[in-house]
């Protein structure tokens, strides 16, 4: 009887196993249909509608915020990208120093904060900014590591090409170990460090880089490669940290014509 009964119960438990397997299985794939479905019904999340033009150009340069910008009532043109079971980025305008600048704190948090964008970057290739890093992120885990990729304060850029092709990059303040000029590359996305290291913080700093060099260097290709979103991105969500960090002045500029 013992044979017997643990026979039925190895069927019976073999069962349930594969029941509960497909049941999983199911609901994957329910999950992944959602997402999918989600994703189509919303279409590009930053495609607004009314990107920044060249036309908005004065004496040579653009400036990314002009006016007030209230990030729970955002002017048209500007998205605040959220993610999924994650507290979002506090993101607001302040005086501080004698100068206008955006803060944005995390605590645990990460979001992105960016304005679409439709400018040549033969006309218009150079970022310029200042920073400053009020509170650095103090995480154990490794800044090359997924678990890692946080920092204090970046820009999100995307590019898009005549063709309809587009890459993504970062430029972000290094944690632990790079200096300006080096790339950090995770996973095949390219993050340009353009400042970072505790012994910078607290200190404001002017910032430039050449993005028609980066969109190259990223992998760009096709003809006439135009920017098309500029975001704030300050995160600290994957190490469970918190930072506080200023960016002021943020602006494009035309391109430097070499004689």
């Amino acid at each position: 009887m013992i044979v017997i009964r643990q026979f039925f119960f190895d069927i019976y438990t073999g069962s349930m196993m594969k029941k509960i397997s497909i049941i999983v299985i199911l609901l994957l794939v329910l999950i992944g249909a959602g997402y999918w479905a989600y994703g189509w019904w919303r279409g590009d999340a930053f495609d607004t509608g009314a990107p920044l033009l060249a036309s908005a150009a004065k004496e040579g340069r653009i400036e990314l915020i002009d006016g007030e910008l209230d990030v729970d009532d955002l002017p048209q043109g500007w998205v605040h990208r959220t993610f999924f079971n994650v507290t979002p980025t506090d993101y607001k305008l302040v005086e501080i120093d004698g100068r206008r600048a955006m803060q944005c704190s995390t605590n645990n948090s990460g979001s992105i904060l960016a304005r679409d964008v439709d400018i040549k970057l033969s006309d218009f290739s150079r970022l310029k900014w200042q920073w400053k890093i009020e509170k650095a992120l103090d995480s154990e885990f490794d800044e090359d590591s997924e678990d890692g990729d946080d920092h204090p304060a970046r820009f999100f850029v995307m590019f898009k090409n005549a063709d309809g092709g587009r890459k993504a990059a970062e430029i972000i303040w290094s944690n632990q170990k790079y200096q300006a000029g080096d790339y950090k590359i995770i996973n095949g996305f390219h993050h340009l460090v353009a400042n970072g290291l505790d012994e910078n913080v607290g200190i404001w700093h002017e910032q430039s880089v050449d993005l028609e060099a980066l969109y190259k260097r990223i992998g760009g290709v096709g003809g006439d490669p135009s920017l098309g979103l500029l975001g704030f991105f300050c995160d600290s969500d994957n190490t469970g940290g918190s930072t506080s960090a200023y960016f002021s002045d943020v602006r494009l500029e035309a391109k430097i014509q070499n004689n």
